[in-house]
């Protein structure tokens, strides 16, 4: 199920407001969502359970700065998507940074080309998507988890695809895996590690679980 949501600062702390009307599918939850750009921040993914599991933030610039470039960072205190123009010389967070600060996972809506077809996912997308689809069967090799280190040093923003990969072992696998689930949680570049360790506040979030899960 998707919804609109709204992202607003309170008291310096973020808060998720959530639209209640409910789609089946992004695409029809990103064409409404087009339709007031300025009144939402983006879009929702929730589960089974009605718990958000992941934010789709749209790729345009700030709506009220009518600012056609694509959004690539948003500001630290106001949450508007900026690109790299509009955020020159303001305090801003990556997507990264805001998936942690969330505890869920944050990843920009597909980009419609030319033709009306999606257009080809960034580089930073494929590293997030190959990282959550090798995650379970890779985890154990040392090998696979210093290039996945490597990876996230070069591409910060690919953190996503550790929170999806983490998130999506079993109980079961998470007790099989877990030695090198913290042997991964020792490796990781300091910055990753430092944002996860602050997530273990938040156990319950995407993020949190990932920290648990390596063991921090």
């Amino acid at each position: 199920m998707f919804r609109l949501i709204q992202l607003r600062a309170q008291h310096g702390e973020p808060r998720i407001g959530i639209d209640p009307d409910g789609y089946g599918s992004e695409h029809a939850a990103l064409a409404r969502y087009r339709e007031t750009p300025a009144a939402y921040f983006g879009i929702g993914r929730f589960d089974a359970e009605g718990r958000l599991a992941e934010i789709i933030m749209d790729t345009v610039c700030s709506p009220t700065a009518y600012c056609p470039r694509t959004a690539v960072v948003v500001h630290a205190e106001t949450f508007q998507r900026l690109c790299d123009t509009c955020s020159f010389g303001l305090e801003v967070l990556t997507l990264p940074e805001l998936a942690l600060h969330l505890g869920v996972v944050v990843r920009m809506a597909p980009v419609l080309a030319p033709s009306g077809r999606h257009a080809a996912p960034d580089e930073a997308y494929s590293a997030s998507n190959r990282i959550a689809r090798e995650f379970a069967t890779h985890v154990d090799d040392p090998v696979w988890r210093m290039e996945l280190c490597a990876e996230l040093s070069r591409t910060p923003s690919a953190v996503n695809g550790l929170l999806i990969g983490v998130g999506a072992l079993s109980h079961r696998e998470v007790l099989d895996h877990y030695p090198a689930l913290c042997a991964l949680g020792t490796q990781l570049p300091g910055v990753v590690h430092e944002d996860l360790v602050r997530a273990t506040r938040r156990p319950l979030s995407p993020a949190g679980v990932t920290a648990l899960r390596l063991g921090m």
